[in-house]
């Protein structure tokens, strides 16, 4: 399937699609370098060394030094999902979005709904009272790039308020999946739906609210995965997939 406008290869989710070359996003191995995409699901991932050996059938697309996550979840300011049309998903998906929740800023479920970029809350002393955070624009034209809600809540603002960039990824991508119902580990892992994006190449690195914690999470042995430096600027999305299938491609960005 090919979203309208674009020039993107046809590809359904029923063909074997392998990337190498690549950054993931996996709490279950996050120095694997190739991801492979089969029947709508990530159901491979691991070193780029062996992955055409072990997958000689698929598809095999070289995105070296690309990133790929989850994608991300906007929250946004109507009830009834009015503005969830194809125009909006369409818009989205080239922005790294795939999924939105109606609604509008504040508890709902438990949860704190909230637009960093717009409204500075004291994040860090909300998390440490153990309140879920869902990130998303709210509809406020300078929140459009998802990124930028990372940014704003893990460098901008009061510095003693800032958390981490991976606790504001997964309150911009996983937090939204759970108000709409959909149990997901925020990560690529072996098994999840392929809903993801491929980023551009960029500069990765792994960032904590506390300085001093930054030594240990960079360390191989922490397990963390990576993310994008966001210190000048953020990277975009070459390709977006939902379910294994192309909602958005840059034309001639991937093979």
């Amino acid at each position: 399937m090919t979203a309208p406008g674009t020039d993107a290869p046809s590809t359904s989710a029923q063909d074997d699609v392998l990337f190498t070359g690549v950054v993931v996003y996996s709490t279950q191995d996050p120095e694997a370098s190739a991801v492979l995409v089969s029947g709508g699901m990530v159901a491979w991932i691991g070193p780029t060394e062996t992955a055409e050996g072990l997958h000689p059938g698929a598809r095999r697309i070289d995105a070296t030094g690309c990133l790929l996550t989850p994608g991300f979840v906007d929250c946004l300011p109507t009830a009834d999902g009015a503005a969830v049309d194809d125009a909006w998903r369409a818009s989205a998906a080239s922005r790294g979005i795939t999924g939105a929740v109606p609604g509008s800023a504040g508890i709902r479920e438990g949860m704190r709904v909230l637009s960093p970029v717009a409204e500075p809350l004291p994040l860090k002393d909300l998390s440490a009272q153990g309140v879920p955070l869902a990130f998303g624009s709210l509809g406020a034209e300078d929140a459009l790039d998802p990124w930028s809600w990372v940014r704003a809540a893990a460098h901008g603002g009061d510095p003693a308020q800032r958390i981490s960039d991976r606790a504001a990824f997964l309150a911009s991508t996983r937090a939204g999946l759970r108000l709409l119902d959909v149990p997901h580990p925020g990560a690529l892992n072996l098994g999840v739906e392929a809903t993801l994006v491929v980023w551009e190449p960029w500069d990765f690195t792994v960032h904590s609210s506390d300085i001093r914690t930054n030594a240990w999470s960079v360390d191989p042995r922490s397990r963390t995965p990576m993310l994008p430096d966001l210190t000048e600027g953020a990277p975009r999305a070459l390709r977006t997939l939902v379910r294994g299938e192309i909602v958005h491609d840059v034309p001639g960005a991937l093979g």
